[in-house]
């Protein structure tokens, strides 16, 4: 009788501790991920290519698709990074933003910071700060004729915007020429000055100016001029972005490396990462 009640007193015992048992079964560490992903949306535009998506301290860059995605894979030589990092968005017309990330031994650790458990950001939404648009007087020139090439910067903000231009005597300074495939051609002097201008809000500047087509440049190292399809543009910086780049390391990697990334549509010598409107002519014999 008396080893049944001890039984009992136990197995109650056992029932009252379960009971008051609050303890949490701990839950398991957050994973790792090789990838990290996410994408980005550009106002007043249709598709959003062309942005670059830049991993601060590592100085690794990707650029966006037509629908705004980007993706970063990181391998064994990314052991050494452990810690938060900025993720920088960048196009030259565009207000910037950034995401934070936590590497562990260079993989990603999911759920953290701005990563959810996917290895995804979430969405950017970027402003648009000026609207750069140009435009030519024809759509077809050969070598010795005359192009007319009008640039206007429209500000799209609330507040002032400053501006730096290249120009000389107060004419757009740097018209240049664009194709894959060749060396860029600069129709206008290879070192203008920088006009410095304030757009006031929702207003604009515009400025044309006129280059005669030469069958050769200097700017070009003297290559001949080829035949083919060219993107017109000029030189714009906004907010003093770049100018001095070589006091930043994310300036200095726009400078030197955006044009060597693969960038879709884009023409591979667009200078920086953005959404200009510039035209496209052709060159014939």
């Amino acid at each position: 009788m008396k080893s049944n009640m001890i039984i009992s007193i136990v197995f109650v015992a056992i029932i009252i501790i379960c009971c008051n048992d609050n303890s949490v079964t701990p839950l398991p560490p957050n994973k790792l991920s090789t990838t990290l992903s996410g994408s980005v949306i550009l106002q007043n535009q249709n598709e959003y290519s062309n942005a670059l998506v830049y991993l601060d301290s590592l100085n690794r860059g990707v650029s966006t698709d037509s629908s705004g995605n980007y993706n970063f894979t990181f391998n064994k030589g990314d052991s050494v990074y452990t810690g938060e990092f900025k993720v920088r968005y960048f196009l030259n017309d565009y207000d910037m933003d950034s995401a934070r990330v936590f590497l562990v031994k260079g993989k990603v650790k999911l759920d953290t910071l701005d990563v959810d458990g996917e290895g995804k950001i979430n969405i950017k939404q970027l402003k648009q700060i000026v609207r750069i648009e140009g435009w030519t007087d024809k759509q077809e020139y050969r070598i010795g004729d005359i192009l007319k090439f009008t640039a206007r910067f429209t500000n799209v903000t609330n507040r002032k915007v400053p501006l730096f231009i290249p120009s000389i005597f107060n004419q757009l300074g740097y018209v240049g020429l664009y194709n894959d495939k060749y060396m860029p051609f600069t129709l206008s002097s290879c070192d203008p000055v920088m006009l410095d201008m304030e757009i006031d809000l929702y207003s604009h500047y515009e400025g044309s100016v006129k280059y005669k087509i030469r069958d050769r440049y200097y700017c070009a190292n003297g290559e001949p001029f080829l035949p083919a399809e060219y993107i017109v543009t000029t030189g714009v910086y906004i907010d003093g972005r770049i100018i001095n780049h070589f006091e930043s390391k994310f300036y200095k990697y726009i400078v030197e490396e955006w044009y060597k990334i693969h960038r879709g549509p884009s023409p591979k010598y667009d200078l920086f990462p953005n959404k200009y409107q510039f035209p496209h002519i052709r060159i014939i014999q």
